[in-house]
């Protein structure tokens, strides 16, 4: 029987890899401009028709988008990294000056960097999404050094406790019509959810695609930086896996003198898993690190 190609869907997968290819621009951008016309060429449309395509896509204006990213990246840099300061926080993050910087942070989260660098970035966690006690903290992490690997990947907005297996859903069909079922594959929650409002977070399902493998040219694709990652072991329900990673920030990156580095997080997933067995899950949780040398 002869197949007839679903033209639809090869267009929506076509805009969305052209929108999700801006949002990636975004994120490893956001110590530079940023103009609008600059990330409708990212995405290849018009400047004209580009600010309402892209609103109508995330549900922000690309001005609100890129200041609260600038923001949430500028709230874990200051809780996460101590050595950094204020002001070289706000370059990488994008702001032309640090008193520019504290009145958009103080507006955004109530108030300015050094008091959340204090602690205050507790009280808006609590306050926002209140913890469940107190947690273990023993927990064993290892350091590996990994390569740079293209991934083939669906994006899914929302709570990652249903957004996660809403791409799952989308990509594990994707990876065994294009026969990749013996590749490794990756989870990407690309946004903070004890900082982003839950319908922001953006989840990305990936499978690591084999050296040279050039199909299914619509479908969005990425490169993930290689480097040092401190990785742990995960096995259990996936709702548990925020509270492991959680963990690996709270309590073992503070103890060893490492910073936090660029590149995203990820979960390391085996070929053939299903990351959203109802059995649950097993991962290797992967978090970029810059060593401490000395």
């Amino acid at each position: 029987m002869t197949r007839i190609p679903d033209k639809r869907g090869d267009k929506a997968a076509a805009f969305a890899q052209r929108m999700n290819k801006v949002l990636d621009y975004i994120d490893q951008n956001l110590a530079d401009e940023l103009s609008l016309e600059q990330l409708a060429g990212v995405a290849a449309f018009s400047p004209f028709h580009f600010h309402r395509l892209f609103r109508a896509w995330t549900g922000e204006t690309l001005h609100d988008f890129v200041r609260r990213c600038r923001l949430e990246k500028a709230g874990g840099q200051l809780e996460h990294n101590s050595a950094i300061s204020i002001a070289a926080v706000a370059e990488q993050c994008g702001f032309n000056s640090s008193e520019a910087f504290s009145r958009a942070f103080a507006q955004h989260f109530g108030m300015p960097p050094s008091t959340w660098r204090k602690g205050g970035h507790k009280r808006w966690q609590s306050e926002a999404r209140p913890q469940d006690g107190p947690i273990e903290s023993t927990l064993p992490v290892t350091l590996r050094e990994l390569p740079s690997q293209t991934v083939a990947y669906v994006r899914v907005f929302g709570d990652y406790g249903v957004s996660a297996c809403e791409a799952w859903a989308q990509l594990l069909p994707w990876i065994a019509e294009h026969g990749l079922q013996a590749q490794p594959r990756m989870g990407m929650a690309l946004d903070d959810p004890q900082i982003a409002p839950a319908s922001h977070c953006r989840y990305d399902a990936c499978v690591v695609l084999p050296a040279g493998w050039n199909g299914a040219p619509r479908m969005s694709r990425k490169l993930v930086s290689g480097g040092w990652y401190a990785c742990s072991e995960f096995a259990g329900p996936r709702d548990d896996i925020g509270a492991q990673w959680t963990r690996m920030m709270r309590e073992w990156l503070p103890t060893t003198g490492h910073a936090l580095g660029e590149p995203q997080f990820f979960e390391a997933y085996t070929p053939e898993q299903d990351p959203c067995a109802p059995q649950g899950t097993h991962a290797t949780l992967c978090m970029p690190v810059v060593l401490n040398r000395f």
